[in-house]
């Protein structure tokens, strides 16, 4: 199966490290994509389970299966060795836990193609390993950031401006042109996780021709026994030099974004030290206080109110613990003064239903007086009491 060719449309870069439960699935879904005109190369980055012996079985039976066998880097060097061989006119990533629609790289390359776009970007389903189910209420995934204006327009940075740290930033939902990303020498960040960041911004806000789809193309599993994000270890003070990278290239390419930037780092770093496990926590918070020190003044008062109280409550904590005790007392703050706004807003709307009361009941008053002082109703006083009296 798989025709050799003299330049792909597409390359797919796919890394591995010990996916063999996943890869079979993945692999599958490559080589029954619908564009046919496609390499699909595997950086085999030092598995030690069958992830090697599955790919030598995949690459028997297609020949645009390349394979690159590496010692152990992580997803950034596997990535960026897989770009060193790739000749597609566009390149993707694929994950090898994950797997895709059969018409996503045809989809995507149409898109590509036919508007000369640096980058297109799709929409993904999340399926999550614990329950086997496919969950649909991941807005960052789904390109929800993007209004309809964006649908079928080409459009960079500059018209994101109010969201753009808000855009997926992972590498596997978009197609890169092969050109665009060699005459930028844009790769991804060495021997860090978080990597998809600094490859995001670097590309985006150099790109001038940006499309979307809205269709859920890719299939990104979460909740696998064994990644990353799940682990909670060390691996995730790497959010703090990432963001370091990202700052250098906000600097370097638009310095109109620093106000943004920096309460997204924020939001970001304490997202993430949230997500470490506790025995983590102490060395994490020390690590932070460094950087966020290391803030100039200008970048602290560009915070908003959220991240300023965030960002004072981690600089006068001396333990993790004492950290946490100062969110808890901030967000019991946060909810007395919305509770205490809400109750204000409350008695404002009772107190203006009383004042309307008080209006018609007065208004009323004035018919009724108005009324007993016409001449009608003198005349027909003596009819009145007849009545009375008849009636009782």
């Amino acid at each position: 199966m798989g025709d050799s060719m003299s330049k792909p449309k597409i390359s797919i870069v796919i890394p591995v490290y010990n996916v063999e439960t996943y890869l079979k699935q993945c692999l599958e879904s490559v080589i029954q994509q619908t564009l046919p005109e496609i390499e699909i190369i595997c950086v085999n980055d030092g598995s030690t389970d069958r992830s090697p012996e599955i790919l030598e079985k995949f690459a028997k039976k297609d020949n645009r299966i390349k394979i690159i066998n590496k010692n152990n880097g992580g997803i950034a060097s596997a990535r960026n060795k897989g770009l060193e061989h790739i000749n597609g006119e566009y390149v993707g990533f694929v994950d090898s836990d994950d797997w895709i629609e059969p018409h996503m790289y045809e989809t995507l390359y149409e898109n590509a193609a036919s508007n000369n776009c640096d980058i297109v970007m799709c929409s993904a389903h999340l399926f999550d390993d614990m329950t086997q189910k496919l969950r649909y209420d991941e807005p960052y995934f789904t390109l929800e950031s993007f209004n309809e204006s964006f649908d079928g327009v080409i459009f960079d940075h500059s018209k994101t401006a109010s969201f753009l740290f808000g855009i997926n930033v992972t590498a596997w939902n978009k197609l890169y042109k092969t050109s665009f990303l060699k005459e930028n020498n844009i790769l991804f960040p060495k021997e860090l996780d978080f990597e998809d960041n600094a490859f995001f911004y670097e590309s985006y806000l150099k790109a001038e021709r940006v499309s979307l789809i809205r269709d859920h193309l890719y299939f990104y599993r979460v909740n696998r026994n064994g990644s990353f994000i799940k682990s909670g270890n060390r691996r995730f003070f790497d959010i703090i030099p990432i963001y370091k990278l990202n700052e250098k290239i906000i600097k370097r390419t638009n310095k109109d974004y620093l106000k943004l930037f920096f309460n997204s780092k924020v939001s970001a770093i304490i997202s993430r030290y949230n997500q470490v496990d506790n025995s983590y926590k102490g060395e994490f918070l020390e690590i932070i206080k460094k950087d966020f020190a290391k803030m100039n003044s200008e970048y602290v008062d560009m915070l908003n109110k959220l991240n300023r109280t965030r960002y004072d409550n981690l600089i006068k904590s001396d333990t993790y613990r004492e950290y946490e005790l100062y969110e808890k007392i901030s967000q019991l703050n946060q909810s007395w003064r919305q509770q205490t706004q809400q109750s204000q807003e409350y008695q404002k709307k009772l107190d203006n239903q009383i004042k309307d009361c008080g209006k018609q009941i007065k208004q009323k008053n004035e018919i009724i007086k108005k009324m007993k002082s016409s001449k009608s109703w003198k005349i027909t006083k003596p009819l009145r009491k007849i009545g009375f009296i008849l009636k009782n």
